[in-house]
């Protein structure tokens, strides 16, 4: 299977779309929490921000391509 530069940077960009998804649902599930004693081993919201960054990024070179 021979994958184009296109198709891959696609790919790279849905996925860390949706672990940009993922980390805002933990993100909203850590501040809703009963036992505000309990730390995240994450900090969601960075994790967020830079998957979204990135994605941004893989999205512009898929469509660059």
């Amino acid at each position: 299977m021979d994958f184009s530069a296109k198709q891959i940077a696609g790919a790279i960009a849905i996925v860390l779309a949706l672990v940009a998804l993922a980390a805002g649902i933990a993100d909203w599930r850590h501040k809703k929490r009963r036992n505000l004693d309990r730390v995240s081993l994450f900090d969601w919201r960075n994790v967020q921000v830079f998957a979204l960054i990135v994605a941004i990024i893989a999205a512009a070179a898929a469509f660059q391509l």
